[in-house]
């Protein structure tokens, strides 16, 4: 799970060359992968990969809109063979740019960033050696870009995203990352990442969503995630993701009436998803109708729905299966059910994913849970 959050994320950056042709239909595409139009982004994508080959972006953009395009219908696992796939066929190209043109560091950014996402592959099949050894090389790529291009704002967020988890592991883990040169600092990485989110061309979508997660299931900074958020809604308002970023936002910033006219709003957005996205979302939404009726004092359909949706929850991002354990250990310690929460406690920690809800449910597993009286 530690080296799964970093690869996920640090590896899925998206930010492209300003100023290049096919640059307005390349936008297209990728707002159509984030408002989860697959089919219309693969096939934009393609179109400016074949019209526009010499643009730094679209090949790395185009492979992953295919990894995510089987993840929505054909599954998880089918989907690391697409990706591998994509990924053959793109690094070959990005390595004859980079000899073809050593003084632009577009395309060496972008061959490293390929190459490092073979570590998503190699994860995704287990295969721990691999992940280490594609994951390094990807990093030092992107690091040598950052160190000559302090003003290429879009390498800020995976050095960033490095430095911040990094920052979270063990001694160990830290020594070794400084050894391969990453600065295992929470407060660098922050820094990092708000660079990408206010500066950056166009990775600042990934670097916002990753720093809205942070400030709402890490430090628990609920109105820089509100802040955050509601920029998101407001440039990406299609986008479910995004959308479901701002409801747990409100929720947690007791705007609850906002909160249930937005989480309306997404479940009517999840609905239209292909089935398995469908799937994914729909007990992620449960949880946060649980968390919303938690928050009202309506214990018995929080409890219904947050039951609901751990029995039913089959993504790989297991952060809202673990404030659902925690959520539910809650209301078992509100009802006197003591053995039945320390049960989902510890549920909560042994996801070891590194989020406020390990925190809480370790500090609950000392002392029952009891609301505060206002």
């Amino acid at each position: 799970m530690r080296i799964k959050k970093i690869f996920i994320f640090a590896l899925f950056t998206v930010s492209v060359a300003a100023d290049r042709p096919g640059n307005d239909r390349l936008w297209e595409g990728i707002y159509a992968f984030y408002n989860y139009e697959f089919n219309k982004s693969v096939s934009i994508l393609s179109e400016v990969r074949k019209r526009h080959p010499e643009h730094p972006t679209v090949h790395f953009t185009w492979a992953v809109s295919k990894w995510l395009r089987a993840q929505a219908y054909d599954g998880i696992e089918a989907s690391y063979d697409t990706l591998s796939a994509s990924l053959e066929k793109i690094i070959p190209v990005y390595d004859g740019y980079v000899e073809q043109y050593p003084e632009e560091p577009e395309y060496r950014l972008y061959a490293a960033a390929a190459k490092g996402l073979k570590a998503r592959v190699h994860l995704g099949k287990k295969e721990w050696i691999s992940v280490v050894r594609e994951g390094i090389k990807g990093y030092s790529g992107i690091r040598a870009v950052h160190n000559e291009n302090r003003e290429l704002w879009d390498t800020y967020f995976p050095m960033g995203i490095l430095n911040f988890y990094a920052g979270e592991m063990s001694g160990f883990v830290r020594f070794f990352a400084g050894l391969i040169g990453i600065e295992a600092d929470k407060a660098v990485g922050i820094e990092h990442m708000t660079i990408t989110a206010d500066k950056g061309e166009f990775a600042w979508i990934e670097a916002s969503q990753i720093l809205v997660f942070v400030y709402l299931w890490m430090d628990q900074d609920f109105d820089n995630a509100l802040t955050i958020s509601q920029q998101l809604v407001e440039r990406l308002p299609k986008s479910i993701y995004n959308q479901h970023l701002y409801t747990e936002s409100l929720i947690r910033l007791n705007r609850l009436d906002d909160a249930e006219a937005n989480l309306r709003l997404t479940t009517e957005m999840a609905e239209i998803l292909p089935p398995l996205s469908i799937k994914g979302w729909l007990p992620t939404l449960k949880y946060q109708d649980a968390l919303l009726s938690f928050y009202r004092g309506d214990t018995d359909r929080a409890m219904k729905m947050v039951t609901q949706s751990i029995d039913e929850f089959n993504t790989e991002l297991d952060t809202p299966l673990g404030f659902g354990y925690l959520l539910r250990g809650k209301i078992h310690d509100m009802r006197g059910d003591r053995s039945l929460a320390v049960r989902d406690y510890r549920s909560a920690v042994r996801l070891d994913n590194y989020t406020a809800a390990m925190a809480e449910a370790r500090e609950y597993l000392r002392r029952p849970f009891a609301p505060r009286v206002e």
